[in-house]
């Protein structure tokens, strides 16, 4: 039976949250920090005689703290107090905390230049399907902007001058290419979506310069068939916690599954009589079709049987804390970046996240002289040129590729000079 969404009072939600914190590993003293700004919270609610936490709550507390604030502005202080209501959102939304990510407050856009952001943001994405991170950028650089007028004391479109567009893109760190390149195009969209409706006279989109970015994919980071054993063995198996841990990382070691894709895994993807995993990607929503390897639907099975909490929820996965909730694919984040410290791996410069694990299988294929169609296959890409930037991981078969360079006669260097045709 699915659990309904009960109400929790202040001193409920944070002893679930302080149990959280401890499977995370976080510290006592971080916990008593944590809490020492919760008390405020409900001290406040025991004022004014409210029951229940929830979101308006911790609303109506910072405002009668700091009032109308920005977040910018604030001092340190403050700011890790507006972190803490966050964190408390956070948990009773989603059963989970971002840990080491501090929850940023949503972005506001004030006054008509504001709204006209948000309509033209709106706009953008009812009109073009634009994905969550893809809004995102929208409304980090629109937002950027909008603090860059306000700062200037520009309140109207008719005050937006020339020098102010030209100013603004100078702002833009030059150092960052690939998010100078994405604050350009979206500012360039807004001003021409402006004109457009009227709203400016002059279409200060023609005056914001191209740049000459190209895109070029990172280097993968991966890591050794040996690392990738030492992080499985990490895993304590004999806890409900490690069971489900193990399994997940297993899907991700062995057949390359996206976060996203294992978060999303339902029983009816686990074809148990052709041992096989078919499911549609999350990313591209093309359907994949894997192999159920034997250590793999082992693992399922082990959690399912003696790990995994009673629930009607059809995700294979859940959260380790009620109301066990289906994992969500930043869970999986913190979970390997939590293995690797335990496993005791040299990380290095390289990253260590879950795609990590993806591009290390793609890695120890090509060690093992895969084909790169049976890579693009397993990796689930629509074609191979995704798949051939794992072709630079590939040292010893680029070296194969290598000409040696023919050696300049001596004669060369003894010319007087002049071309000979």
């Amino acid at each position: 039976m699915l659990m309904k969404k009960v109400k929790q009072t202040i001193d409920e939600l944070v002893e679930a949250l302080c149990v959280y914190l401890r499977s995370m590993r976080r510290s006592d003293v971080t916990i008593s920090t944590y809490c020492r700004k919760w008390r405020k919270v409900k001290a406040y609610m025991s004022a004014h005689k409210i029951k229940f936490y929830d979101k308006s709550v911790g609303e109506r507390f910072l405002k009668s703290r700091l009032g109308d604030f920005d977040f910018a502005k604030l001092n340190r202080t403050h700011q890790d107090l507006v972190h803490r209501v966050y964190t408390l959102d956070h948990f009773l939304s989603t059963g989970t905390v971002q840990m080491g990510i501090k929850q940023k407050p949503p972005k506001v856009f004030a006054g008509a230049i504001g709204k006209a952001m948000s309509d033209f943001m709106h706009y953008r994405e009812s009109t073009f399907k634009l994905s969550k991170s893809t809004l995102h950028g929208y409304e980090l650089y629109l937002h950027a902007l909008l603090t860059f007028l306000t700062a200037k004391r520009i309140k109207s479109f008719r005050a937006i001058g020339r020098s102010h567009v030209l100013s603004f893109v100078e702002s833009i760190n030059p150092h960052k290419l690939a998010s100078k390149h994405v604050a350009l195009q979206i500012t360039k969209s807004f001003f021409r979506h402006l004109h457009e409706q009227g709203l400016i006279a002059m279409d200060y989109s023609t005056i914001i310069p191209k740049d000459n970015y190209k895109h070029e994919s990172h280097l993968p980071s991966v890591y050794s068939k040996e690392e990738v054993r030492d992080l499985l063995n990490a895993v304590d198996r004999s806890s409900p916690k490690g069971k489900r841990d193990y399994a997940i990382l297993l899907l991700a070691t062995k057949l390359g599954l996206r976060s996203s894709d294992i978060a999303a895994l339902k029983f009816e993807n686990i074809l148990w009589e052709k041992n096989v995993i078919a499911f549609n990607q999350v990313k591209t929503g093309k359907p994949i079709t894997l192999p159920l390897l034997p250590a793999i639907g082992n693992a399922i099975i082990d959690y399912l049987k003696y790990g995994r909490p009673v629930s009607d929820e059809n995700h294979c996965f859940l959260q380790g804390l009620s109301p066990f909730k289906k994992i969500h694919k930043d869970d999986l984040g913190q979970m390997v970046n939590f293995y690797f410290r335990r496993a005791g791996i040299n990380i290095g410069n390289r990253k260590h996240g879950p795609h990590t694990l993806r591009h290390s299988l793609a890695g120890n294929l090509l060690n093992n002289k895969t084909l790169l169609p049976v890579i693009t296959e397993v990796l689930g890409h629509s074609t191979t040129e995704s798949t051939k930037t794992y072709l630079r991981i590939d040292v010893d078969t680029l070296k194969q590729c290598a000409l040696e360079v023919a050696l300049v006669p001596a004669s060369f260097y003894q010319q007087k000079g002049g071309y000979i045709l």
